[in-house]
C-alpha cells in the first residue's frame, strides 16, 4: 500500500530531480562505479513498474555515469558583466583614423551585441541578411547551419538603436548584414573585449556564458530554441552544470553536519 502511495511522484519525476540525486550521490565522495550500482538497482525497479502496467517509460534508462562530469565553463560571466562589456566596447573612440575604421567599430558593436543577447555563434554572421532585421516589430531572424537551427529572436532596445545606425550608414554589398571573415573579425573583437575584461577567454566563453544565464530565467526547451541547438542534450550539458553551482552554493551556506 506504502508503494502505491508513491506511484503519482515516481511518475512525475522530472530530469532536474534525477541530476539533484546524482549531484547528491557526488557530494558523498562516491566512485564511479558504486553510483553506478545505485542508479541500475533505481533502473531496475522502474523497469519492474513498467513490467506491473504502473508507468510507461524508465526516466532512468540511459542514465550512467562515465566518470566525472566536466564543466561546460569555467567563471562564466555575469548577465550584469555582460552588459558591461557591451557598454564600455561601444562607446564611441575620441577619433578614427579614417571614416571605415567608424564604421567597423559600429559593425563589431553590432557583433557583440548579438553575441550577448542573442548567443550567435561566428558561423551564423556571414548567413545573416538585411532582410532578416526588422526593427519595426524588434525581432531578428538567426539563418539555420550545419551546426545550429534558425530562430527568431527579440532585439534588445539597444540593438535597435544600433542596428538603425548601421543600415542607414552602410554601404552594403548585396542582401549581407556582415560583408566580413566572420572567425578573424570575431577573433579580432574578443581580443579587444579582452582588454577590457581580462577574464574572458574566447567568443565560445561569452556564448556559454550567456546559456548559462538563459538556462535560470527559461525552461530547456526555450533555451534550446533561443540558442540553436538541434539536441536538446547539448542544451541540458549547461543544465547540468547550473545545478551542480547551485548545489555547491547551498553546500557553503547550509552544509550537512
Amino acid at each position: 500500500m506504502g508503494t502505491q502511495n508513491h506511484i503519482p511522484d515516481i511518475a512525475r519525476l522530472t530530469y532536474a530531480e534525477l541530476l539533484g540525486y546524482v549531484t547528491y550521490l557526488k557530494s558523498q565522495a562516491l566512485s564511479v562505479q558504486t553510483m553506478n550500482i545505485r542508479i541500475n538497482s533505481i533502473r531496475k525497479y522502474f523497469e519492474h513498474l513498467i513490467e506491473e502496467g504502473q508507468i510507461e517509460n524508465n526516466p532512468v534508462r540511459r542514465l550512467r555515469i562515465k566518470g566525472a562530469i566536466q564543466k561546460i565553463i569555467v567563471s562564466p560571466l555575469t548577465y550584469t558583466e555582460l552588459e558591461s562589456l557591451y557598454q564600455e566596447y561601444v562607446k564611441p573612440k575620441d577619433r578614427y583614423r579614417e571614416e571605415k575604421h567608424k564604421l567597423a567599430h559600429q559593425r563589431d558593436g553590432i557583433i557583440l551585441g548579438l553575441m550577448i543577447w542573442q548567443g550567435i555563434h561566428s558561423g551564423e554572421l556571414r548567413k545573416i541578411e538585411t532582410g532578416h532585421v526588422n526593427l519595426d516589430e524588434g525581432i531578428i531572424y538567426i539563418p539555420s547551419t550545419r551546426r545550429s537551427n534558425g530562430r527568431e529572436l527579440k532585439l534588445d532596445s539597444r540593438q535597435i538603436v544600433a542596428l538603425h545606425g548601421y543600415l542607414t550608414q552602410a554601404s552594403f554589398k548585396g542582401e549581407k548584414l556582415f560583408d566580413i571573415h566572420p572567425a578573424n573579425t570575431v577573433q579580432s573583437l574578443v581580443g579587444s573585449l579582452k582588454g577590457i575584461n581580462p577574464i574572458i577567454k574566447n567568443a565560445g566563453h561569452i556564448r556559454a556564458s550567456v546559456i548559462l544565464h538563459w538556462i535560470k530565467m527559461y525552461n530547456k526547451r526555450q533555451v534550446q530554441y533561443m540558442i540553436g541547438h538541434k539536441h536538446i542534450s547539448s542544451t541540458e550539458k549547461y543544465e547540468v552544470q547550473e545545478l551542480e553551482t547551485l548545489t555547491d552554493q547551498l553546500m557553503k551556506h547550509h552544509p550537512f553536519s
